[in-house]
């Protein structure tokens, strides 16, 4: 079991070393995400009653609309005017229908509120070897790779905030990480029948999810129209690469082009975008120029490392920006040391593997920017910016971080440890020791979750540790940031001389 894992989240042989320290990592993201969960009231938050609604409405046979109202009447939390998350798929909420549905009927709502946040604790989870794989997949040579984003990923306070809520956010933040992979796999290794059929089902789940989903679902597809190579029986040339890119369309369409036509119907947009109602005051709407100049809107876009900090605070935006630069002069390095090596043989190989590595990469840029686009336009027509909406396109940061981290392959073994043990801080400032006044109990529930994750973190960092070194000591350490790939390219340079 232990070696399929390590298979799955490696990607390549020689990597099993990562598999106990993404296990490590995903059983620190769960439990930090209870501790969370037990930490504030149920349906504290405006849109968390909305969710466990649209669930219950799922488990008794419908699709909610905006006019609607809410059916879910616990007596307890935020009171919802109407039913603004009914512009969603529903792929989330039929996770959740089995599990909020019969404790409801059973009289226990305050129970299925709980039960629900578990639910997304779960979905949060799974993000850290889901990621762990996409960075395999991205990256094929970075041997190392793949377990500083478990790491990172564990360490993102965003993702316990999420892990403790009923949105469905932490559904979309996982789609996204698969998504991702999916893509980087196209480009790297090329299309198999594995990939076009695992590509279908995950741009089938993503549209169902989110519309946000839609920059990965275009990526998916770009990538299988790009991909290195097509495997597939019988499909050969130009007309291969289109049908095999046909398919993650036609899976999506099937799973959920008729919810946005829907939406369409019901509101005049396939968003399906709330708009006012009887009673309501409209948001304003402001200039794009006047959003790029706030400073709320920037905060809000990078908060993944606020944890319950102030805002204003210096710390998330160190946890953030600081590798992020680490990154950017790695980047540098590594485009030096290539050009010194075009001349030579493997350099010419190099050059093979060199293009669909800038390919991976122009993806991430080209979605982070969409993104932001997207966001300034939705802020700009009345909408609130959120930092929960940067979930949707995780996985290019969580690289960036760890590329940064790994920026000397030789001090990785104290970045990454410092770095996480300072996410720590954000991270336990989401935690109430006393848990909240309508679960009995539940401050227990938090002190012994919050204890377990912060041994299970500490555990984490020490089979990181004992991991680096031991490929230091093995293999050697190199002197920047994409060695690994570089020494991947090496070895098939090496293998080709050999033929």
């Amino acid at each position: 079991m232990g070696g399929r894992f390590g298979t799955f989240v490696s990607g390549v042989r020689g990597r099993d070393w990562a598999t106990p320290v993404v296990l490590a990592a995903t059983l620190f993201l769960l439990l930090a995400s209870v501790a969370r969960a037990f930490s504030t009231l149920p349906l504290s938050s405006a849109d968390e009653p909305a969710h466990v609604d649209y669930a219950l409405r799922v488990w008794q046979g419908q699709l909610p609309q905006l006019l609607d109202g809410l059916r879910f009447e616990p007596g307890f939390g935020a009171r919802v005017p109407v039913q603004w998350v009914a512009q969603h798929p529903p792929l989330f909420y039929l996770l959740l229908a089995p599990v909020v549905g019969p404790l409801v009927d059973a009289d226990h709502p305050l129970q299925a509120v709980l039960a629900a946040r578990l639910v997304d604790a779960v979905l949060v989870a799974l993000v850290v070897p889901a990621a762990a794989w996409a960075a395999a997949r991205c990256f094929p040579g970075a041997r190392r790779l793949p377990a500083t984003v478990a790491v990172v990923a564990a360490s993102t306070p965003l993702l316990v905030v999420q892990g403790g809520v009923v949105y469905n956010d932490s559904l979309s933040a996982l789609v996204g990480v698969l998504g991702c992979g999916v893509a980087g796999a196209a480009l790297r290794s090329g299309v198999t029948t594995r990939l076009l059929v695992w590509g279908s089902v995950v741009a089938a789940a993503g549209m169902a999810t989110r519309l946000s989903f839609a920059l990965w679902f275009v990526a998916i597809v770009v990538a299988f129209l790009l991909a290195r190579s097509v495997r597939v029986p019988r499909l050969r040339g130009v007309w291969g690469r289109v049908l095999v890119a046909l398919g993650p369309v036609v899976a999506a369409a099937a799973a959920s082009g008729w919810f946005y036509v829907r939406n369409e119907i019901l509101t005049g947009s396939f968003s399906g975008r709330p708009k006012p109602w009887p009673g309501s005051t409209p948001r304003p709407k402001i200039p794009e120029s006047v959003v790029v100049r706030t400073k709320g809107f920037w905060q809000q876009l990078g908060a993944l490392y606020r944890g319950a900090l102030d805002v204003n605070g210096a710390l998330p935006w160190v946890l953030l920006l600081v590798p992020v630069v680490l990154a950017l002069v790695g980047l540098v390095v590594v485009a030096v040391v290539v050009l010194r090596r075009r001349s030579t043989a493997v350099g010419r190989v190099s050059d093979g593997e060199r293009w669909p590595r800038a390919l991976v990469v122009a993806m991430f840029v080209v979605v982070l920017l969409l993104y932001v686009v997207v966001e300034i336009r939705y802020v700009a027509g009345g909408g609130a910016p959120n930092s929960r909406y940067t979930l949707g396109v995780l996985m290019p940061v969580l690289l960036v971080v760890a590329a940064g981290l790994r920026c000397v392959e030789r001090a990785a073994v104290v970045l990454v440890p410092a770095w996480s043990l300072t996410t720590a801080v954000a991270i336990w400032s989401l935690f109430d020791g006393a848990g909240n006044a309508l679960v009995a109990h539940s401050g227990t529930v938090v002190v012994g979750a919050s204890a377990a994750a912060g041994v299970l973190g500490v555990l984490t960092l020490v089979l990181f540790v004992v991991g680096e070194l031991r490929t230091v000591w093995s293999r050697g350490g190199t002197g920047a940031a994409g060695a690994d790939d570089a020494d991947g390219t090496q070895r098939i340079a090496a293998r080709s001389t050999a033929r």
